[in-house]
């Protein structure tokens, strides 16, 4: 076919399918040039996933252990309903004990998970800085399944006294399900 067409038209073919060809690539080099940097990206992701799910598998053991621990120590959410007054009930005998004062109590409504149900409360706690600091320490006690997820600090009016806003959440396991 080429070859019935003369020299000028030759060239012009030429012409405008190297033009095509250039257009072309303009338009689409880009969007592979993308395309290929999000799977590079994806690939990393992928990896990094990856080294993280190794590490966690190394550790089975621990992690099987631990699980154990939990469904032995954990309190159930049975008792949970019967154990939110008591819970506050520590909460200001605990504070009593080291020159602390509750002022403000204010329920939470928490999302439950598929593993444990939250039951907290919103406290605004004043006295000396190092009844505090070990009213604190004694909340992190893991046998009581205690949490502070936030809490913030203040300096009172009288200097060692601080005011203490924190939330307090109290863990309890979730009996499991049984199939009918």
């Amino acid at each position: 076919m080429l070859k019935k067409l003369s020299p000028s038209e030759r060239r012009l073919v030429l012409l405008s399918a190297s033009t095509a060809f250039i257009v072309l690539n303009l338009i689409f080099l880009p969007k592979l040039m993308a395309g290929n940097r999000a799977a590079k990206q994806k690939h990393t992701e992928l990896k990094a996933e990856l080294t993280a799910a190794e590490s966690w598998i190394a550790k089975e053991a621990y992690w099987a252990e631990r699980k154990k621990w939990l469904e032995e120590t954990e309190p159930e959410l049975n008792a949970a309903r019967e154990d939110s007054a008591t819970q506050f009930e520590q909460l200001q005998a605990s504070a009593r004990k080291f020159g602390l004062k509750i002022d403000e109590v204010q329920l939470l409504q928490l999302p439950e998970t598929e593993f444990y149900q939250p039951i907290g409360a919103q406290l605004v706690v004043t006295g000396p800085w190092p009844g505090l600091v070990q009213f604190i320490a004694k909340l992190q006690d893991p046998l009581l399944f205690d949490v502070i997820p936030r809490f913030h600090i203040k300096s009172d009016q009288e200097p060692p006294n601080v005011q203490c806003e924190l939330q307090v959440q109290r863990w309890f396991h979730k009996p499991r399900q049984e199939a009918p």
